[in-house]
């Protein structure tokens, strides 16, 4: 089962008694503020969920696998989330 934005909207919003506009302003929110934070060399931690923080990969080579040639690839940021043990165990 997947779940869509619209759907998890509408999931906390029954769950919290807010109105789906003032869930889906927040998420919003969350997203802008995890952005600014993450772009400024933070962690965010999501208590009961995870946490997440931005990364340096360094660049590397590769191969192609269809043609087997060398690629360059260039150094970048990314996100990585670790979950939570309790999520984890939830989940399990």
């Amino acid at each position: 089962m997947k779940m869509t934005k619209n759907e998890l909207i509408a999931a906390i919003a029954d769950e919290t008694g807010k109105t789906k506009t003032d869930v889906s302003a927040i998420l919003g929110s969350l997203a802008t503020v995890v952005a600014k934070t993450l772009k400024s060399g933070g962690e965010v931690t999501l208590g009961g969920v995870g946490k997440l923080a931005a990364a340096k990969r360094e660049a590397r080579e590769a191969r192609n696998p269809s043609t087997g040639a060398t690629i360059k690839v260039p150094a970048k940021t990314v996100v990585k989330f670790k979950v939570t043990k309790d999520l984890a165990d939830a989940v399990a």
